[in-house]
């Protein structure tokens, strides 16, 4: 129950930010999801000697992309990773004494950078591009119905294990299941509620971010086996962390922006 309750408030807050929101509201929404996954994403990564007192340091370089894009300017986001980039480089060469573990603390770093940073930062730019507003509410569409189809599906129907090594409770036929709930999902909401967009389009991107979608949820789930827990944070009650909410949409959301501008 209080997954469920939990569940709807979160989706009916988004839903209402997605239909109502100025870009500027949206982009500070933005800002804070990626600044709380960013603090769960340290706090499950950086725990050796020495890094836990660097972490405000590393969370404000990796949000640079991410404050970057509320300038509406892509080509900002390489001068936003660039400066990120070289001063995580700059903090480990005149912190190396205190780390026990400083290249550790360098790769881990750079990916929350690339990982949190530059994904999140596709959020506000796929905002701006025409019915952005209509893609995202599509996108959210996506994760959600693959990710209850693959569950009503494995738990149904599950027999082959997708990637027992990552993630056990995942199957060959939740993940058909869930692309098909995806494909169903977007075909009817683009034939009810966006006529504009074309059908087929959408449904080709709906099974191609579909799948980006699970990649998403298994490259999380290889972050907390890494790190030895069960979910990324105790943020959202019956959900985990805020991390355990996003990481389908982190590698759906740059997917779709750029699916858009081909």
């Amino acid at each position: 129950m209080k997954r469920i309750l939990t569940g709807i408030i979160l989706g009916t807050a988004w839903l209402l930010l997605l239909l109502y929101s100025p870009f500027l509201l949206f982009w500070l929404v933005v800002c804070l999801i990626a600044l709380l996954a960013l603090r769960e994403y340290g706090a499950m990564l950086l725990t050796g000697p020495g890094e836990a007192a660097l972490r405000p340091l590393v969370i404000l370089l990796a949000l640079l992309p991410v404050l970057a894009a509320g300038t509406r300017e892509p080509a900002l986001l390489v001068a936003a990773l660039v400066a990120a980039l070289v001063g995580l480089i700059l903090l480990t060469i005149f912190r190396y004494g205190v780390l026990a573990r400083p290249l550790f603390f360098l790769l881990a770093s750079s990916f929350g950078v690339f990982y949190l940073g530059l994904l999140t930062a596709h959020l506000p730019l796929l905002m701006t591009l025409e019915a952005g507003r209509d893609w995202l509410i599509i996108a959210t569409l996506i994760t959600v119905a693959a990710d209850s189809g693959a569950f009503y599906a494995g738990t149904a129907l599950g027999r082959h294990k997708l990637c027992p090594a990552l993630s056990p409770g995942k199957t060959v036929e939740g993940l058909l299941g869930g692309v098909g709930a995806a494909l169903l999902a977007v075909g009817l909401a683009v034939w009810l509620f966006f006529p504009a967009i074309n059908l087929l389009q959408s449904l080709l991107f709906a099974f191609i971010l579909a799948l980006a979608g699970v990649v998403g949820d298994l490259a999380e789930s290889l972050l907390k086996r890494g790190a030895g827990v069960k979910d990324s944070g105790a943020m959202l009650p019956g959900h985990g962390g805020v991390l355990d909410r996003i990481d389908s949409l982190l590698l759906v959301a740059p997917l779709l922006y750029y699916l858009l501008l081909l």
